[in-house]
């Protein structure tokens, strides 16, 4: 596989789409905090991670988004997830990280001023 090919990254504004192309395991999280960090040494801070075609989310998944979520809210910026399935959205309100920054769409995320 080459780098960032499970990863598609677009621009919207002055904000950076991060959009998985297959489940968040323990198998694809290396990829995703790659190209975090990569984000993070450019300067793109303000991300919005599209969910619509992951699928399912495991634990170390869930780990390495709080740990982004984290990171960017160190750095006064936020970590917006949209378009979760209902599986993942599941995940995240039985885990209890609903509290992050959930989005139906790109619009809505936008729209927020969190």
């Amino acid at each position: 596989m080459t780098p960032s090919s499970a990863i598609s990254i677009a621009k919207v504004g002055t904000r950076t789409v991060l959009a998985p192309k297959e489940s968040l395991t323990h198998e694809t999280c290396e990829e995703l905090e790659t190209t975090f960090d990569e984000c993070l040494n450019d300067q793109r801070a303000d991300i919005i991670l599209d969910c619509k075609a992951v699928t399912f989310m495991d634990s170390e998944a869930l780990e390495l988004l709080v740990r982004m979520h984290e990171e960017l809210r160190n750095r006064g910026c936020v970590l917006k997830i949209i378009t979760l399935n209902d599986v993942c959205r599941d995940i995240f309100v039985a885990t209890r990280l609903i509290h992050l920054h959930v989005y139906e769409d790109i619009h809505e995320a936008i729209r927020s001023e969190r």
